[in-house]
């Protein structure tokens, strides 16, 4: 049986350390990429927070209410 499909996506860049975008679960863009890993809400906000950029196709920034 698989496990649900993770709510929110972090892309890594090509090293692993640099964070690129923030995706919501189901952003073709992510599937796409290859470089995303499950994340919490909590960690989601987090980046947002430290200025990582939203997915533009798929706007996690949006869906968590955060619009500043």
């Amino acid at each position: 049986m698989r496990p649900p499909a993770p709510t929110w996506l972090i892309q890594h860049g090509l090293n692993r350390s640099n964070i690129d975008a923030v995706h919501t679960g189901d952003c073709w863009a992510a599937a796409r990429s290859g470089r995303c890993r499950p994340a919490t809400r909590e960690q989601a906000l987090d980046a947002l927070r430290r200025q990582v950029p939203p997915c533009v196709h798929c706007r996690p920034d949006t869906a968590l209410g955060r619009l500043d």
